[in-house]
């Protein structure tokens, strides 16, 4: 008996001791790890990227985390160990690009070691592109509205904000996907402009531009021409629907501008109707481009400056700066190139120093004429009555900007001068 009775005290005791408390959990502890995410998948603006996985335990008893690792290419950093009681978290910092794993161990029964997929991909720029207009392109008249086309493009299938701009002025922006986008410009302006286009996704902004010219022609009906910068003697005869320079009055001159915008002193192409009579036959008229970046007046010289020129002892001035072309019915001896009626162009209100003159058969009395000039610096055509009596390269400055006007005079002697259906077409896409 007594052998017996000693191994029922051993038993006792190494229970009494929990020797066997390592393999058998308390009754109810059931640790359990998640996290939040599960998985990360993004599209980074850079590389490497940075993010956070929380580790949580969601078991009914205290979870230990034991360790943390990653693959290639990625890293992670957080408290390890550390024991999370029910409900508590913590916090794993991961940084890297590519596809990888995220591995956690712990003392979850049912999950000794938890893996959180990782794939990371840098995210690929879009591109913009204008199809039409071409680069370089001349918009041709009339400027009506203008389809803008283009393609846009975007590698990882975002929704991009495309935005189309005139000049750096936005005219529509919008979302669009990767393919062909389009856009109206309403009634592009005369001149020079750069019609861009951006694409922009979530990280960046891509963008093309190109360069085109505007031609704009400018038709001055009544109202337009009643508007301009008159001076002297000029008015606007509204029921006759003419420009009246001078009247068939002795020592007059009369100059009209349109101010309200400049034209390419060497591009442009100018259309009129003119008349010269009704007096005792002098002096002319001009059709003049003013520099407006030199202009101090609009009223040029008396005389043989006919309202645009000087630097003659015929005429007081002042000359007015740019290019003239005038028709002459007076003869000025010693200063004017031939005794008949003429044409002459001059720079800068030269009056007795034309760059070229042409004879013309007589204009004074003999109605109304069509002027039709064309300057593509440094060429000049000028055509009378579908005559062209000048033709060709002229050395001067043509490179400015210009009002467009007319300006005319008389002397002891009369005439009146008069203008009508004129149209300007500024060519400053040449």
């Amino acid at each position: 008996m007594r052998p017996m009775f000693s191994a029922l005290v051993l038993l006792t005791a190494c229970t009494e001791y929990g020797l066997g408390k390592q393999t058998v959990p308390p009754a109810g502890a059931d640790p359990d790890i998640a996290t939040d995410p599960e998985l990360i998948s993004e599209i980074a603006c850079a590389s490497p990227w940075d993010g956070v996985v929380t580790a949580r335990n969601d078991g009914d008893g205290p979870l230990t985390l034991s360790n943390i690792g990653t693959s290639e290419g990625w890293s992670a950093s957080g408290t390890v160990p550390v024991t999370l009681l029910t409900g508590e978290t913590t916090e794993i910092y991961v940084t890297g690009s590519g596809d990888g794993t995220l591995t956690i161990s712990s003392d979850d029964p049912d999950e000794p070691e938890l893996s959180v997929p990782l794939s990371v991909a840098v995210n690929s720029p879009p591109t913009a592109t204008v199809d039409s207009p071409a680069n370089g392109a001349v918009l041709p008249e009339p400027a009506t509205d203008q389809a803008l086309l283009g393609t846009v493009s975007d590698p990882d299938g975002d929704v991009m904000t495309v935005t189309w701009l005139i000049d750096g002025v936005t005219l529509v922006s919008e979302d669009a996907v990767s393919g062909p986008v389009g856009a109206t410009w309403t009634a592009p302006t005369g001149g020079a402009h750069t019609i861009g286009i951006t694409a922009t996704d979530a990280c960046a902004t891509s963008d093309h531009s190109v360069d085109v010219c505007q031609d704009e022609t400018l038709t001055y009906e009544n109202l337009g021409i009643s508007t301009w910068h008159y001076e002297g003697a000029a008015y606007w005869d509204g029921a006759a629907n003419n420009l009246v320079l001078t009247d068939a009055l002795v020592d007059q001159v009369g100059t009209a501008f349109d101010t309200t915008a400049t034209v390419s002193g060497g591009a442009v192409d100018i259309d009129f109707d003119f008349y010269i009579g009704d007096g005792s036959g002098a002096d002319g008229l001009s059709l003049t481009a003013l520099d407006s970046s030199r202009m101090t007046t609009y009223l040029g010289g008396t005389g043989c400056g006919i309202g645009y020129g000087g630097n003659a002892a015929c005429t007081a001035g002042p000359a007015l700066p740019g290019w003239s072309i005038e028709i002459d019915t007076y003869y000025n001896s010693g200063y004017d190139p031939t005794d008949l009626d003429h044409v002459a162009f001059t720079f800068d209100g030269d009056a007795d120093g034309p760059a070229a003159w042409a004879a013309l058969p007589e204009i004074e009395g003999t109605g109304w004429h069509r002027m039709e000039v064309s300057v593509t610096d440094p060429h000049v055509t000028v055509v009378i009555d579908g005559v062209a009596y000048i033709d060709q390269d002229l050395s001067g400055a043509f490179a400015f900007p210009a009002y467009v006007g007319f300006t005319a005079g008389t002397g002891s002697v009369t005439n009146r001068h008069l203008i009508q259906d004129l149209t300007v077409t500024d060519r400053a896409c040449d």
